[in-house]
């Protein structure tokens, strides 16, 4: 139990988080800080807004976009996450639909020889 706010944030960031959620946010606090905003927060609204064009052309033409999730089979509990770069290739995957500000959704749709899952976006 925490006796201050400052303890409860120490307590929850310190041990709920592990490190690769505690990457991400030091990384997104030092790309939204002041000196940083226009280098790297706006042109990320700039490619955002790209994406989103991209994919309303896109559903000019078609009714779904289907694209794998992953690189590679399901994530191993444990294994995978003491491999950031292995973790940011995945996220190439699903990112877009975010940026895009569309639903998705993401399916299973087979195994591999050894069990693990492969899945879907829509």
């Amino acid at each position: 139990m925490s006796d201050t706010l400052s303890d409860m944030y120490r307590n929850t960031r310190g041990e709920g988080f592990g490190a690769e959620c505690k990457r991400r946010i030091m990384l997104g606090t030092y790309v939204l800080s002041s000196g940083y905003y226009d280098a790297y927060y706006l042109k990320a609204q700039k490619v955002r807004a790209l994406v989103a064009r991209d994919f309303a052309n896109a559903f000019q033409e078609v009714d779904a976009v289907v694209a794998p999730v992953s690189p590679f089979p399901g994530l191993q509990a444990g294994r995978e996450s003491r491999r950031p770069l292995a973790m940011y290739l995945s996220d190439i995957y699903t990112i877009t639909g975010s940026l895009a500000g569309i639903p998705c959704m993401s399916v299973p749709c087979g195994n591999t020889a050894g069990g693990c899952r492969w899945a879907c976006r829509f």
